[in-house]
């Protein structure tokens, strides 16, 4: 994960993130559960970890441009299924393992999830 996100994870005491990270101007959240559901045609459900990035000073095409270069780093790994998704509502790119479909199925290990800058 650290060597994907380009730097190291710490820990967070409180809130619903488990890991936190600055990528150099945007902070990454990492949460190892989530209680997101299937929204808009998008599984949420069916993904254990969800990765969320905010740019700091709210640069949105920097903010896009560091959840593209994580997700291509995950993705060239071809295990894991994920999906890069804006806003919790759009569904910008998707990769699975080789010869699987393109989310993950119900009730089964899965794996990551990106949301860019959701208004929290």
């Amino acid at each position: 994960m650290a060597t994907a996100f380009g730097t190291r994870l710490l820990p967070v005491a409180r809130g619903p993130a488990d890991y936190s990270a600055d990528l150099g101007g945007t902070g990454l959240e990492l949460e190892l559960s989530h209680d997101y559901v299937e929204d808009r045609g998008i599984p949420f459900d069916r993904y254990q970890v969800i990765a969320s990035l905010r740019d700091f000073g709210g640069d949105r095409e920097r903010e896009r441009a560091s959840a593209e270069h994580i997700f291509n780093r995950l993705a060239e790994l071809r295990r894991y299924w994920l999906a890069l998704v804006f806003d919790l509502q759009a569904v910008i790119a998707t990769a699975a393992p080789p010869k699987r479909e393109t989310f993950p199925p119900p009730l089964q290990e899965s794996w990551m999830s990106y949301d860019l800058a959701t208004d929290r």
